[in-house]
């Protein structure tokens, strides 16, 4: 198992992950790419790596590499309307050049477009897409790679442009269109939010045009391999497992404990006391029905009782409720294999909890 120091905390074997995307990258482009997962299983860190570490490695990668690489995370913007996403996305040629290239990070969230057709954009007298479109074809005709990567895209529903068009449905046209139709451009889009994805698989023309991949967290084996290293013992390896699974952020919370010398088994108490005080405050603040909360307790015990709870469409009456609780980030849906589990293991122990007071 493959462990090197990334932004000063451990990269744990993530080469099949690379391989994908390096394989991915280093094709045509023809469909697009959504990566998804629980919340914290590494797929920002992955991606992220991936441009840092295998794309953009050259001295002056920006005019000399092989790749065009820009990379917006929504997840740290903040958009409220149409006009926040274009400050979010664009910035005129000039500054560009004068200010972004000096800052790496900054040069991969905003694509630099001519000041006029800047303006002619807010006015509405150019298509976005369209002058976005012209300056990828141009980087084409240099000889690059294009690859556009979008975190947390869910961000853009409910804005509209002129309040008619749905700037969601929009930027996905524009992403078929870079991939499937012209072939320009790789469009990657990251999301924890698995009812965003459901709802993007449930949409014939874009389960056509997407492939979906996933994320997950660590399996039991690796985070076995991984602690024994670390020098746990197996008794200590046991009890991470069973409060935290794979999840790579809270693991690496257990190093700071042991590093202070603090009680492993009261800290996961403590986590899973956390997760359990979480999940009963949306049940009080929800607006669940006492039949809702019936159905919760249900599916908690079938995650807890066989590792999952599969839904299917016997069960369409539980939908509502995977998410509700999806969208808060505590279950886990997985719209493609039709199983919900928490989204992370300490929510299945907060569960555990749960029942164990009724």
């Amino acid at each position: 198992m493959k462990i090197e120091i990334y932004r000063e905390a451990p990269f744990v074997d993530r080469e099949r992950e690379i391989e994908f995307l390096l394989d991915w990258f280093n094709d045509v482009p023809q469909r697009l790419l959504f990566i998804y997962g629980p919340k914290s299983s590494g797929k920002t860190t992955v991606i992220e790596y991936v441009v840092e570490k295998r794309l953009l490695t050259e001295k002056e990668w920006w005019v000399k590499g092989k790749y065009w690489v820009k990379y917006l995370n929504l997840r740290r913007k903040i958009i409220a309307s149409y006009n926040s996403f274009l400050e979010a996305l664009i910035v005129p040629e000039e500054i560009y050049k004068e200010t972004v290239e000096t800052n790496v990070k900054l040069s991969l969230g905003l694509i630099s477009i001519d000041s006029r057709k800047i303006a002619d954009i807010y006015e509405r007298k150019r298509n976005l897409f369209d002058v976005l479109t012209d300056g990828i074809a141009k980087e084409k005709d240099k000889g690059k790679t294009a690859i556009l990567i979008i975190d947390e895209l869910q961000k853009l529903r409910d804005i509209y442009i002129n309040g008619e068009r749905e700037l969601l449905k929009e930027f996905l046209n524009f992403c078929v269109s870079l991939t499937k139709e012209t072939h320009l451009c790789h469009v990657v889009i990251l999301t924890s939010n698995t009812v965003f994805i459901e709802k993007l698989y449930s949409d014939a023309k874009l389960k056509k045009t997407s492939v979906f991949y996933k994320i997950e967290h660590l399996d039991k084996g690796k985070v076995e391999e991984w602690l024994k290293e670390e020098g746990f013992s197996r008794d200590e390896i046991k009890l991470i497992w069973d409060y935290l699974g794979g999840c790579i952020t809270d693991i690496l919370r257990v190093f700071s404990i042991r590093k202070n010398g603090k009680d492993l088994k009261k800290f996961l108490e403590e986590q899973k006391w956390l997760a359990y005080t979480e999940i009963v405050d949306y049940l009080s603040r929800g607006g669940f029905t006492e039949e809702e909360e019936k159905k919760f307790e249900e599916i908690a015990k079938e995650i807890l009782e066989r590792g999952y709870f599969r839904y299917d469409r016997d069960r369409k009456e539980y939908l509502p409720i995977i998410e509700k609780w999806a969208e808060k980030e505590i279950l886990f849906y997985d719209p493609l294999e039709l199983k919900v589990t928490g989204n992370s293991r300490i929510y299945e122990k907060g569960m555990e909890l749960l029942l164990e007071r009724r």
